[in-house]
């Protein structure tokens, strides 16, 4: 069974429409048509995005192991699945503004998703790491529309390095940038990774920094090839 079939079966099994579906990605800050869904069940796309995979698993109460198929014993009862080792990580949806970010209660309200250890490397089981999905183009070049980042959130501005992509809240919502420490003009400047030149650098100096809320470091994205 390939992991298009594994997900209307799961659905399926679930009893759970495709509008219904659709909703409840949208909750997590998925937007998909429902013809791009349809697609998902069907053979008319070789390869389902990997971070398409985590929201649709937790809305099927299940893993993105499982969905791929991966480490599935055909000799055991069907309902006996060896699953990768993995963890669960808070996962922001779109929806949620940086200044949410802050509060440990909208935190805690979250949903939480399962990632497998391999995904995340030597961050795998890390406490700090925080999920988010990447919304707009200002940093295509290497992180595309709707890609999943992982961000580590006990960071500080001391902790960083020029280049370094980071999480900012920026008038209240969160942006992804690259960050730069322009000592010579006393400034800190998240800069954007686009072919777009409409994007331009947000910049706070040292003098304002109170203002700058930093939510974390990105430590892992994915990348569609």
């Amino acid at each position: 069974m390939e992991v298009q079939e594994r997900i209307k079966q799961r659905r399926l099994d679930m009893g759970l429409s495709v509008d219904r579906m659709i909703s409840e990605l949208k909750k997590l800050g998925v937007t998909m048509s429902r013809a791009t869904y349809y697609r998902y069940e069907s053979k008319d796309i070789d390869k389902i995005p990997i971070s398409s995979l985590p929201p649709i698993a937790t809305i099927l109460q299940t893993t993105p192991e499982y969905l791929m198929g991966w480490d599935v014993d055909e000799n055991k009862s069907k309902d006996t699945i060896n699953f990768l080792p993995s963890h669960h990580y808070t996962m922001v949806p779109y929806s949620v503004s940086a200044g949410a970010l802050s509060e440990i209660e909208s935190i805690q309200n979250l949903p939480q998703i399962s990632v497998p250890d391999a995904m995340l490397g030597r961050y795998a089981g890390n406490k700090s790491i925080m999920l988010m999905t990447v919304n707009g183009e200002s940093m295509n070049k290497i992180i595309e529309h709707e890609s999943i980042i992982a961000v580590k959130t006990d960071v500080e501005l001391t902790d960083l390095h020029d280049g370094d992509i980071v999480v900012i809240s920026n008038e209240g919502e969160y942006t992804v940038k690259r960050y730069f420490n322009d000592t010579m003009n006393e400034r800190f400047i998240f800069r954007p990774d686009s072919s777009c030149p409409s994007f331009t650098d947000i910049i706070f100096s040292y003098d304002n920094a109170d203002n700058l809320k930093l939510i974390g470091r990105v430590v892992m994205y994915n990348v569609f090839l």
